[in-house]
């Protein structure tokens, strides 16, 4: 039964307290103190997807975004290296960048501090020099690059979990992900609880259901399978029908069992990626509020260049297919915010075992 706002543990005691076979209690989805905990202890603390790197091929690229109220700066720097930095002014805290582009040297607008590409302070025009803090950079946050994503943590002390990402490694080294194209990425604003949308993309039980046109065909939930996770991850193939068009355009040790399924992955929290010979596409997920999350999606293709036509046509299909999970999700808010719900059994692990991996993450990292 959903309950408003109950004290956060009594809400992390339903999440240990409920089976592993069922899907969570609603108060996990709708109530406001665990969703601030959440927030303070899995996005504090864990490794969250920025974007791609070659969003940011050249030094001098640059984009930001907002992470839990804290404006960020991703860069590519004049040696090459990729850095997440804090966009705050150490001045008087203005947002030194907006949007993206390319630039020599960051400059504050307001008034016109100025920082190297890698957050080294440069110059505070009209400022004594004595009256200059000893270290004036912008802070640089915890950063590493991974199959051509970008992923940062704002917990200084958080160690990327190499180990437990190599079983996923393995499963996908064929496609050699990190040296697909960046095409396009779209940010938008989704109504429903974060967890809800990585569920939803790691659900293989709904392919048939709310795909009915654009997935079915191509992967029917009969032919999901469920791989091998970890601690850090979770995934599972989705096998495609033999009606299902070739994948002509991939690397060459794509294997042909690999060109007739695409990878579902989700790396614990946040991100979530659909990977098939000729093409990536990703969702990196942050909690707004308990109904509202941050959707940053994009696309990267094996081909080096797509006619306009040609990557019309791949991001139209993936649009119309946000847009049913999307509608879908919103959809599901609302039931799950009903005081007469109550959680039901999960199908078998082809279909729903994703959902059991990522539960019990939150069990894990979420402890009483």
């Amino acid at each position: 039964m959903n309950t408003e706002h109950l004290p956060a543990q009594d809400v992390v005691r339903q999440l240990h307290e409920s089976s592993s076979d069922y899907g969570l209690p609603s108060s996990c989805y709708t109530d406001k103190t665990f969703h601030d905990l959440e927030l303070e202890t899995l996005f504090a603390h864990s490794w969250h997807c920025a974007g791609r790197c070659d969003e940011i091929p050249e030094p001098g690229d640059y984009f930001t975004l907002d992470f839990t109220a804290e404006p960020l700066l991703v860069t590519r720097t004049q040696s090459g290296d990729v850095a997440v930095l804090s966009n705050v002014c150490r001045h008087r805290g203005m947002p030194v960048m907006s949007g993206n582009g390319n630039a020599k040297r960051l400059r504050c607008p307001y008034h016109a501090w100025s920082y190297d590409l890698d957050g080294t302070f440069r110059s505070a025009p009209l400022v004594a020099k004595e009256h200059l803090k000893t270290n004036c950079n912008l802070p640089t946050l915890n950063t590493h690059c991974w199959q051509g994503f970008i992923f940062f943590s704002m917990d200084a002390s958080a160690i990327w979990p190499s180990g437990l990402l190599s079983s996923l490694e393995s499963q996908i080294a064929n496609y050699h992900m990190d040296e697909m194209h960046y095409a396009i990425h779209i940010e938008e604003i989704w109504e429903c609880n974060w967890k809800s949308l990585v569920e939803n993309f790691m659900d293989g039980y709904h392919l048939s259901v709310v795909h009915p046109q654009t997935l079915h065909p191509l992967t029917p939930t009969g032919l999901c399978k469920k791989l091998p996770g970890s601690n850090a991850y979770t995934a599972y193939s989705a096998q495609y029908a033999n009606t299902a068009p070739e994948r002509e355009h991939h690397h060459s040790d794509v294997t042909d069992s690999e060109r007739r399924q695409s990878q579902l992955f989700c790396i614990f929290p946040s991100l979530v990626a659909s990977l098939s010979a000729d093409t990536l596409v990703y969702l990196s997920v942050q909690p707004l509020e308990v109904n509202r999350v941050f959707v940053k999606w994009g696309i990267s293709v094996f081909e080096s260049e797509l006619t306009e036509k040609e990557l019309t046509e791949r991001v139209e299909k993936w649009k119309e297919i946000n847009r049913e999970d999307h509608w879908i999700l919103q959809r599901l808010t609302a039931g799950l915010n009903s005081k007469k719900f109550t959680n039901g059994p999960l199908a078998l692990d082809d279909y729903e075992g994703t959902l059991r991996d990522f539960h019990q993450y939150l069990r894990k990292e979420l402890s009483l």
